[in-house]
């Protein structure tokens, strides 16, 4: 494993020289190199003062080298220098790529009392861009100390449900097997936004976007968890959801304060233009007073999970015509022999008319198919009422915290489609989870 180190050779940036040879000790890298890029106008100096510079240059990296070799464990990782000219961040990350390294470490340039100020910084460009993790130092302290095993690192690791945060996920579970690290699971909620908070779970509202939801919370705290697994190693882990109005990375650095971390771990959608500067990413490295890490997703791959997922807990929506209860078979099929949970969901209008919710409770408990159900699954029913049945569907598989969601698909086209819509096509675009649709013979 290599590690790169990006430095103006600044009093500043020995922070960053400082994290970078403490984390080689701690993911056992082979190799740290220090790297100083020279501005590519050095090109209009005479021959002279150009080899001076870069001369004086490669003598403070040499110093530099030589004071982190000495505090590395047996000569490991070995300490490289290099003098680049180019311009800085892509200079860098050229030499990264060539290096095939897995980190790349540079130093916060601190902070101004202007945003614009700060657009467009060094680190900034490098983890808006970088294909590899970016760590971008404030304080290299808690690193050293980590690094010689006297506390843990302190983490807040940002969590959604995008694929962006996959890597961040992954990254900190590498980083947990290499030594003790505690890491605190943020999550930034709005009760304002649709999909969000309580109505992401069909809860009532509470007419106030200030308030927190226990209810709310205790269900994203248990999503949180199935979010990141296992993470394995040593070290605590605790999971906050974060009431918050307005921009998430304000909130997620309030949580940091808060918590008082060391790093902020966080994935990227490497944003451009105009929705750069509300990204997460953006606004911690922006106004942020800790350490941060971008963590990329790799170009142009979809994280799959890392074992094959075992679905316990399935829900089967059906309308009671045979069209939808057809899914109900394939529905217990998902289970499979390990056993788990089976929820039986029927949707039905505001209004109620015909039968009452018991008989309904019973009519989808006469569907239970009668042959092939292992004994460890067991059957459990809800009726619901609202108007939009997708929506309810949706909700409920959030609610409960399911694996999977089957329904039958009717499969309607044309004027009828348009008139009736899809229930099945609505709930397999608006669900967060996987959907399993099922299409009776004709």
């Amino acid at each position: 494993m290599t590690i790169v180190c990006g430095t103006d050779l600044s009093e500043r940036s020995r922070s960053a020289m400082t994290a970078a040879a403490a984390l080689a000790v701690r993911l056992n890298a082979t190799e740290l190199w220090l790297v100083h890029v020279l501005d590519p106008t050095i090109g209009s100096l005479d021959a002279a003062a150009k080899q001076a510079l870069e001369a004086a240059a490669q003598q403070r990296l040499a110093e530099a080298g030589a004071r982190l070799a000495s505090d590395v464990q047996r000569g490991k990782p070995r300490v490289n220098h290099a003098v680049l000219v180019g311009p800085v961040s892509d200079t860098l990350l050229g030499f990264a790529s060539e290096k095939k390294a897995r980190l790349l470490v540079v130093s916060s340039q601190g902070h101004s009392s202007s945003f614009f100020h700060r657009v467009g910084r060094t680190s900034e460009r490098l983890a808006q861009s970088a294909e590899l993790p970016v760590i971008v130092v404030r304080d290299a302290a808690p690193f050293e100390a980590w690094a010689k095993t006297q506390r843990p690192l302190r983490i807040l690791l940002a969590v959604d449900w995008s694929r962006s945060c996959e890597a961040a996920i992954r990254w900190v579970r590498a980083l947990r097997e290499s030594s003790s690290v505690d890491v605190i699971v943020g999550h930034v909620y709005n009760s304002a936004f649709p999909g969000d908070g309580p109505s992401r779970y069909g809860l009532p509202w509470r007419h106030s976007i200030a308030e927190r939801d226990p209810d709310a919370e205790a269900l994203l705290t248990r999503d949180l968890q199935a979010r990141i697994g296992e993470l394995g190693g040593k070290g605590e882990t605790v999971i906050r959801p974060h009431l918050g109005v307005g921009r998430l990375g304000d909130h997620l650095l309030e949580l940091a304060e808060a918590e008082g971390v060391d790093l902020v771990v966080t994935g990227t959608h490497h944003r451009r233009g105009v929705g750069r500067p509300s990204s997460v990413a953006a606004v911690t490295l922006h106004h942020g007073r800790t350490s941060v890490a971008i963590v990329p997703v790799p170009h142009g791959e979809l994280l799959a999970p890392d074992e094959v997922p075992h679905l316990q807990r399935v829900l089967i929506a059906t309308d009671l015509s045979p069209v939808s209860n057809f899914a109900i078979p394939f529905g217990y099929a998902l289970v499979g022999e390990r056993g788990g949970e089976v929820y039986l969901l029927h949707v039905r209008g505001k209004a109620k008319s015909g039968a009452s919710d018991l008989d309904v409770t019973a009519q989808l408990r006469s569907l239970v198919p009668t042959r092939g159900v292992p004994a460890g699954v067991v059957t459990r029913t809800e009726v619901v009422e609202h108007p939009e049945p997708s929506r309810a569907i949706s909700q409920a598989a959030e609610r409960l915290g399911v694996d999977v969601v089957c329904v039958a698909s009717h499969g309607r086209s044309g004027f009828s489609r348009a008139l009736l819509g899809s229930v099945a096509e609505a709930v397999m675009r608006e669900s967060r989870r996987p959907v399993f649709i099922v299409r009776p013979p004709p």
